[in-house]
């Protein structure tokens, strides 16, 4: 013992903290790389053996193609060529741009379109576990971060996360944004807010609970940091009004986005959610894939609600319930359960049921195996 003090007392208190700090998060980079290795193989199992289903001929004649399929298309033809609106046809405007830029940065570094979607994405969720662990436990305490923290990487629809997807990306700004705020760096809290918007339209919701924390601290901020909460609460929406602006500018449409999500069939109206429940028959009957949304919409309600129970604040319930509840008033349930995936008090609410031992390991191998399944399942329903 004597020994090994005196070896510990040779090394740099710099790399004594590193050291520290790596065995302090090995847990979390080792549930990562389990989440991602269940993906991965399976995708890796979906080439060998099949079926092929939808996935494009480019796409099977990758080993990792399962994972930048469907619109993990659209997002490198952004990256690679910019916007192009087809009237009436399904065209890349419905994509926002922060996540093609990130592609096109990794391309001019070497990296092709696709390779660079899969590792951005996988790279990214281990910094979004991070500030998800780090957010949780600022809110609700060690216990329930860890567990939601596992529970976000072994998530039964987050396959996604290691596709060429945004919502990894989105996930680590939006914890990012909160973290940020609850420890007063508004500027930092800013970026992040405004970078989800730009990557994800559910971005904006952000602002909720940026806006109850900024309120919070309201009398303990100095006049730089007021203005600087108030930007920061006011970025999302900033965010996201600038991208019509930009379509204004290079195809001369400042609504191209919106006519781009009528081809994709989707059209919000305040009745919307009324008439996904009405057209469900039809929608079940063209493709019973839509009934896994529907179930994981109502798993969302309760999961917010448990995250409540547990003491998740209102302001956050307010922007997981705006995530998963907006989507319903396109008319269709249809990929609301991975926007789900973009609401921290999802995996809250998912923690407070596995408080117990024998519920958090239920939870583990039931999520582990339906992440499989999931994930095997790809090339017959879109993510």
């Amino acid at each position: 013992m004597t020994e090994h003090a005196e070896q510990l007392r040779r090394i740099p208190r710099v790399d004594r903290e590193a050291v520290a700090g790596l065995r302090r998060y090995a847990w979390l980079v080792g549930w990562w790389a389990a989440g991602r290795a269940v993906v991965f193989v399976s995708a890796l199992a979906v080439d060998a053996l099949g079926p092929a289903g939808y996935l494009r001929s480019e796409e099977r004649g990758s080993a990792l193609g399962l994972l930048d399929a469907w619109d993990g298309r659209w997002y490198r033809m952004v990256a690679e060529y910019g916007y192009l609106l087809v009237p009436g046809r399904q065209s890349d405007p419905a994509f926002f741009p922060l996540y093609p830029v990130l592609l096109g940065g990794l391309h001019r570094l070497g990296i092709g379109y696709g390779a660079a979607g899969i590792l951005s994405s996988n790279l990214a969720l281990l910094v979004a576990l991070t500030l998800l662990y780090l957010l949780t436990r600022e809110l609700l305490g060690e216990g329930r971060a860890r567990r939601a923290t596992i529970y976000a990487a072994i998530f039964p629809l987050g396959y996604v996360f290691s596709m060429t997807y945004p919502e990894s990306v989105v996930l680590a700004l939006i914890a990012g944004a909160g973290l940020a705020a609850l420890r007063r760096r508004w500027l930092l809290a800013a970026v992040c807010a405004g970078g989800a918007a730009l990557a994800r339209p559910e971005g904006i919701f952000v602002a909720l609970p940026l806006l109850a924390i900024a309120w919070h601290q309201r009398r303990t901020l100095s006049a730089t940091g007021r203005g600087l909460a108030l930007g920061a609460v006011v970025a999302p929406a900033a965010a996201l009004a600038s991208f019509p602006f930009y379509l204004d500018r290079v195809l001369h449409d400042p609504l191209a986005w919106s006519r781009a999500e009528h081809a994709w069939g989707r059209h919000f109206s305040p009745v919307g959610i009324v008439h996904a429940v009405t057209l469900l028959p039809a929608q079940v009957s063209n493709s019973a894939w839509v009934i896994r949304d529907v179930v994981f919409f109502a798993l969302y309600l309760v999961l917010l609600a448990r995250a409540r129970r547990a003491g998740a604040p209102w302001a956050w319930i307010a922007a997981g319930l705006a995530i998963v509840a907006l989507p319903a008033f396109s008319a269709s349930f249809m990929s609301i359960g991975r926007f789900g995936l973009l609401a921290p008090p999802i995996f809250w609410g998912l923690a407070e049921l596995g408080r117990s031992r024998r519920a958090d390991r239920a939870i583990r191998v039931v999520s582990i195996v339906l992440l499989v399944a999931a994930t095997v399942t790809v090339p017959f329903v879109f993510p």
